[in-house]
């Protein structure tokens, strides 16, 4: 299933990856101050979806992810 680049970001309740594995996005940590610091740490052509695999699922951790946009 391929994703449609958004400038939305989707939120991510911990239940796993709400995209594709190949999807390339942007991810907001636990530990990012916000959306923006997030945006900035991230590579402008984004990290396929399944480099993340074992932050969707939320364990309390600094490294969840909390947030997303697919990018490409």
């Amino acid at each position: 299933m391929a994703e449609q680049a958004s400038t939305d970001w989707i939120e991510c309740d911990g239940a796993g990856c709400p995209v594709s594995d190949l999807a390339r996005v942007h991810v907001q940590f636990r530990f990012d101050l916000d959306r923006r610091t997030a945006e900035l740490a991230n590579p402008a052509i984004g990290v396929p979806a399944h480099v993340y695999s074992d932050c969707w699922i939320h364990q309390g951790a600094k490294s969840d992810i909390i947030a997303c946009r697919v990018v490409a």
